[in-house]
């Protein structure tokens, strides 16, 4: 019988994570890339490859003739929390390579919560991309989904940028028809969660607020006027709508944010007339040109524009019975009237 011998191999690494741990805190400030680090010589040894096998064998792709206990399943799941606590680079590596080992998902999803590997930009949005596909995978598993949803508010909250990448490369236009809008909502609420606009980041603000408004106007896309009208992308293909109600939970998480960052505006008023612009230029011939914003005190883009406040208005009229949208709106629209 294996599984003995397994399991006491288990502890032995398990006591080296451990041991490494406490060497990192003597260091203070350890490389995690260090090719001499416990955590990357276990991994690169075939720690993870064992530890997939143990937790879910089919979704590891072998076929095991005994099923390993209880108590080393428990095992290798502390160890594996032990692996991705110790290092976030190999957390995000071993849930590339094990999509469908949902243990391996649901540890790498608790471990970029405590780490959400802010000073590496790129290996967020690797990141953000593989728990969006691991979120229309395991649609069906609630509690996966909850913990898949968390992981991306922290990563969401870390960094404006990230937000603003997601939001560009993930238009409302590429949904599929059944495809859920809960990342979108929570990349937007995240906004609202950080108390101010750092320096870093102010540069920009600009263009954050016209993806905020664009997405606002195009979650309603079809629903004003005449509902049951088709509307389609540049290439001839038809888009989706949003039904009602998953497009009031985006409205009202875009009205939110849009608020939220003119009570926090470093350059007031940027924000709003950057707002009054994109909100203008919806459904127009200018929004197939880019937005410059070093003309924004001209009086065409100021904050009093007409085409603005109608767009506002239409919101108002598509969520007649939404209390949480029209006080957004009125709020909108007494900063975009000046009064």
């Amino acid at each position: 019988d294996c599984w003995p011998y397994l399991s006491y191999c288990l502890e032995v690494c398990l006591h080296v994570l451990s041991h490494w741990s406490a060497t990192k805190l003597s260091l203070q400030k350890a490389d995690v890339l260090d090719a001499r680090a416990a955590p990357l010589l276990l991994a690169q040894g075939g720690l993870v490859d064992v530890l997939a096998e143990v937790l879910d064998p089919k979704a590891a792709g072998v076929e095991l003739i005994k099923q390993p206990p209880s108590s080393l399943v428990q095992k290798a799941t502390e160890t594996l929390q032990a692996l991705f606590e110790q290092n976030g680079h190999i957390c995000l590596f071993c849930m590339q390579h094990y999509t469908e080992v949902r243990q391996m998902v649901s540890l790498g999803c608790e471990s970029l919560c405590i780490d959400p590997l802010m000073d590496f930009p790129e290996m967020q949005q690797q990141a953000v991309s593989l728990l969006l596909t691991a979120f229309e995978k395991f649609v069906e598993d609630e509690r996966l989904v909850r913990k898949i949803l968390k992981a991306l508010t922290g990563l969401f909250e870390s960094s404006y940028q990230l937000v603003s990448w997601f939001l560009q490369h993930h238009g409302l236009s590429d949904l599929g028809e059944y495809q859920s809008l809960d990342v979108h909502v929570e990349a937007v609420r995240a906004v609202c969660r950080t108390p101010y606009w750092s320096a870093q980041d102010a540069p920009m603000l600009p263009e954050f607020v016209a993806l905020l408004a664009q997405l606002l106007l195009d979650s309603i896309e079809g629903q004003s006027d005449v509902a049951s009208k088709d509307v389609f992308k540049p290439d001839g293909t038809k888009k989706r709508l949003l039904d009602l109600t998953e497009a009031e939970e985006l409205v009202e998480a875009c009205m939110s944010s849009v608020l939220h960052l003119l009570l926090i505006d470093p350059q007031p008023p940027t924000v709003l007339r950057v707002l009054a612009r994109s909100l203008s230029r919806h459904g127009t011939e200018e929004a197939n040109t880019k937005l410059v914003f070093d003309d924004l005190d001209d009086e065409k883009g100021g904050a009093n524009d007409e085409r603005a406040v109608n767009a506002v208005m239409k919101v108002m009229q598509v969520f007649p019975s939404s209390d949480r949208v029209q006080m957004n709106c009125q709020h909108l629209l007494t900063s975009l009237l000046g009064e």
